[in-house]
């Protein structure tokens, strides 16, 4: 049983494609130190409007198996996370009213990713294991927050999908309607790092 866990703890985690990237550049890249650090960092950021939905993909500095388990192979919480910003119309007086100075500022939403750790039940027969989370938030000019939309890896594979080192997201359109060139503002620690959509 062991070997088994540890021959499953030792393959990519391989979800189903939710975009083909091809050559597409980064719309976002943070210099960050690969693998420092008990909590992956995102070291990329892909995204591009298709079919109306949001299509992200948020790459870490190590294998998302690394971020998930430990090594004895235990699921573990809090080791995988990244914070987004989405202005969705390019109009930074619209949205989020942090001060003119701050990078987030005109956001009009923010993606959180995470990852919860599950434990076993015997009972069900359902073994121990890390839920990748993703939950998108509306922002306020006020400074209020109203959640949109939530999911994760096994629940909602259309829109939550992990492939080796990176996690996708497709965010449903119908709730946030985002301009192809809209403005993406990633936070890694106290640093901002932006970029814009290419159509």
């Amino acid at each position: 049983m062991k070997t088994l866990l540890l021959v499953l703890l030792l393959v990519q985690p391989v979800g189903r494609p939710l975009f083909y990237w091809g050559a597409r550049p980064a719309t976002i890249t943070a210099p960050v130190a690969a693998g420092e650090g008990p909590v992956a960092q995102v070291t990329e950021v892909h995204g591009v409007v298709d079919r109306n939905d949001l299509i992200l993909r948020l790459s870490f500095d190590r294998a998302l198996h690394e971020a998930l388990y430990l090594p004895s192979g235990a699921p573990v919480s809090g080791r995988l996370r990244a914070v987004l910003y989405i202005d969705a119309d390019e109009d930074r007086t619209t949205g989020w009213g942090v001060s003119p100075g701050d990078a987030r500022a005109g956001a009009d939403y923010r993606v959180d990713v995470g990852v919860l750790a599950l434990g076993a039940d015997p009972d069900e027969g359902i073994a121990a294991q890390a839920i990748v989370t993703a939950s998108l938030f509306e922002l306020t000019a006020d400074d209020r927050q109203r959640t949109l939309w939530r999911g994760d890896h096994t629940a909602d594979p259309e829109r939550v999908s992990l492939r080796g080192d990176a996690v996708e997201l497709r965010l449903p359109g119908e709730l946030m309607p985002v301009s192809s060139t809209a403005r993406l503002t990633l936070i890694v620690g106290t640093e901002a790092f932006g970029g814009r959509l290419k159509p």
